[in-house]
């Protein structure tokens, strides 16, 4: 089967499909929203790299693991069905959607400073509260639901503004237990804050193959800041429960301009504590990517940190005026979030804040 085992292959153009709580949906949430689903399978089918999946190129081409590459993974695990005789079904044309991810809501209690109201219901109230219009609270028709093929499942993913905290979640997960499709590897990613009752623990505990992924973007006062109002302590006492009724617990990390000063205490914690992170650089807003940061402060950093692979491809040590200007933008938000919220910067993230005490 080496013929067929192609470097370049990727199993979501062909398997998977995420819906989202609003009309539209997506191959792949990475995929640019002008993306051409057909010519990505050509290309991928002709051995080549598609113009239209530069996030995962960008990353495997900094020896970083890639979107694609833990798809592919998943899918070859959870299908019990090696990639390369994955990919030879999809040549004969033998493909459809068992790969799903719901965003079923903005249903949210967090106003993560990264975020917004087409997220977050709390962040369209706080926004509300200081004048500015904003998306109200919204969910998924269940008609859209109807769609899903729930007994061939191979994987769902949950995901919203927070899905523990939204009833249609637990709907979505009563018709997988009505299909009787228990195998299906299900993965609930939550901001963690979340205290579940018994019956929805006893739901949860029926799926052989269930993930929680939390959305841990530092420890402590970082994390409290960057997902205000939430509650470290409590967040941490939510993952040891996950763990009981879960087969795997895992991270996602958002990483940010704000946080990256904090990354390897960060991940020293998730290896410590035995959690497989996956890394989410901020892409938009721009002004929080993680290089989007002077080059002093960069140096600064790489200083403290460590210069390593994955940290000079966040920075993007190659300094652009793009980065500049984002910065300087990135420190204006950062005051108009404190002034709406009631809190100060320097109180969560004083190391970083030193760093740009004298610009801020």
């Amino acid at each position: 089967m080496d013929d067929f085992n192609n470097d370049y292959f990727c199993v979501l153009p062909f398997f998977g499909y995420e819906y989202y709580e609003d009309v539209g949906g997506s191959h792949c949430c990475l995929l640019p929203s002008t993306y051409n689903i057909n010519e990505i399978r050509q290309d991928i089918l002709n051995s080549k790299r598609s113009k239209w999946c530069a996030a995962c190129w960008n990353l495997e081409d900094k020896g970083l693991k890639s979107d694609r590459l833990l798809k592919n993974a998943t899918m070859d695990f959870y299908a019990d069905r090696d990639i390369r005789f994955i990919e030879q079904d999809v040549k004969e044309g033998k493909y459809s959607e068992v790969l799903v991810k719901i965003s079923s809501t903005n249903l949210c209690n967090a106003t993560c400073t990264t975020c917004n109201s087409s997220s977050s219901s709390a962040w369209g109230a706080l926004a509300r509260h200081n004048g500015i219009e904003s998306k109200p609270y919204s969910k998924i028709s269940k008609s859209r639901l109807d769609n899903i093929d729930f007994p061939n499942l191979v994987t769902l993913n949950l995901l919203a503004g927070e899905p523990l905290l939204e009833p249609i979640t637990f709907e979505i997960l009563e018709k997988l237990l009505e299909s009787d499709n228990t195998e299906c590897f299900v993965s609930i990613t939550t901001n963690g804050s979340i205290i579940l009752n018994t019956q929805k623990l006893d739901m949860l505990k029926k799926f052989k193959k269930l993930n929680i992924n939390v959305s841990v973007d530092g420890l402590g006062p970082v994390f409290e800041y960057l997902r205000y109002p939430l509650n470290w302590k409590e967040v941490v006492e939510n993952i040891a429960v996950f763990r009981t009724i879960a087969d795997t617990v895992s991270v996602s990390y958002t990483i940010s301009n704000l946080n990256v000063l904090y990354h390897r205490e960060t991940t020293k914690w998730f290896h410590d504590q035995n959690l497989d992170y996956i890394l989410n650089p901020v892409i938009n807003p721009s002004y929080f990517r993680p290089g989007a940061l002077i080059d002093s402060v960069k140096q600064n950093i790489l200083d403290t940190q460590g210069t390593t692979k994955d940290l000079d491809f966040l920075l993007n040590t190659n300094n652009s005026p793009k980065d500049e200007l984002d910065f300087h933008r990135m420190l204006t938000e950062v005051k108009l979030q404190d002034s709406w919220k009631n809190i100060n910067i320097k109180d969560y993230l004083p190391e970083f804040y030193n760093l740009i005490a004298e610009y801020y």
